[in-house]
């Protein structure tokens, strides 16, 4: 029995450090700098999920693989973005909820299957969502052509992200974590309110006790 559950622990530990199917590469922080990647093959947008988290919002985009020609595959990069945005070649205004904007563009991302006459899959869901999250507002398409498939977030507020990528299937997962805007210039420091009563008080009665002494001086 001890020979077996040593053989058990081997495995496990093994398993843990073989690349496999599904297991997840991040970024350890949350960055406000730009952030790439590859997903490779032909990469067909399936689904769209948003959720909030402790601490953070979370979209996560999931795709099906289909092969591709040597040398092409999708890659992906997630960046701020500012508005004004319009809608694909159409060059139509886009009006997208939001104090702050992220970009998150694909290439060789679709919509559609592009290699089968028959598409084999296809994006059914919504191209804007209305999601009202504490980070994140709106997410929606703002290009979907020739192979570039681009979606605009809208934050309520500025934030930073963290990109996740895993297998099986394909998915590219965004964190958006609030940002605190630095404090700039030099500290002020706090007075408690009872001391700045008190100090205004002393100052008044000063003032006055100057004003009243002024007042008795003979005129020259």
């Amino acid at each position: 029995m001890r020979t077996r559950g040593l053989v058990a622990c081997i495995v496990v530990v093994l398993a843990g450090l073989v690349p496999g199917v599904g297991r997840a590469s991040a970024d350890t922080a949350f960055s406000c700098t730009p952030s790439s990647g590859t997903l490779g093959g032909l990469q067909v947008l399936r689904h769209v999920t948003a959720t909030t988290e402790a601490g953070f919002d979370r979209v996560t985009f999931e795709f099906a693989t289909l092969p591709a020609p040597a040398g092409v595959g999708a890659t992906f990069t997630v960046s701020a973005a500012t508005p004004p945005f319009t809608s694909g070649a159409s060059g139509q205004p886009l009006a997208i909820g939001g104090l702050s904007f992220v970009k998150v563009a694909f290439h060789n991302g679709y919509l559609q299957d592009p290699v089968n006459a028959t598409p084999t899959v296809s994006y059914a869901g919504p191209l804007d969502l209305k999601l009202g999250l504490p980070v994140l507002t709106e997410a929606a398409v703002s290009d979907a052509s020739e192979g570039f498939l681009t979606w605009i977030l809208g934050l309520g507020q500025k934030a930073c992200w963290r990109v996740t990528q895993s297998t099986a299937p394909v998915r590219l997962t965004v964190e958006l974590q609030q940002r605190a805007l630095p404090v700039t210039g030099s500290p002020t420091p706090t007075l408690p309110l009872a001391a700045a009563g008190l100090a205004a008080l002393i100052g008044g009665l000063l003032l006055r006790r100057r004003l009243a002494a002024t007042a008795k001086e003979p005129s020259p």
